[in-house]
């Protein structure tokens, strides 16, 4: 597995589950370019928040990907670089205007 070079913060570092490592590292790839990585990180704390009660573990990382995927392709950067989001995106559009 190669090493991730994007931040993480500390809830995905030391998450619910190991494999939330390649998750973030995946949708670090996939979204890091259109919202930030600041953005993407907030959002797969807010998302893995969800579950921290889970008592199955097993498909954490596919379900927090899933809803995090969601939620990150509703939230776009407009023309003059600040960033937008569709409102009730899991909170992440109003959020995710204060990062720029």
């Amino acid at each position: 597995m190669d090493q991730v070079s994007t931040p993480l913060s500390s809830r995905i570092r030391h998450g619910l589950h190991p494999d939330f490592r390649e998750v973030a590292a995946q949708l670090h790839r996939d979204f890091d370019l259109r919202t930030g990585a600041e953005v993407v990180d907030r959002v797969l704390d807010e998302v893995a928040a969800r579950f921290a009660d889970a008592r199955v573990r097993t498909f954490l990382p596919l379900l927090v990907h899933r809803y995090a995927s969601s939620d990150l392709r509703s939230v776009t950067i407009a023309p003059s670089g600040a960033v937008q989001g569709r409102a009730g995106a899991s909170g992440v559009a109003s959020q995710a205007s204060s990062v720029s």
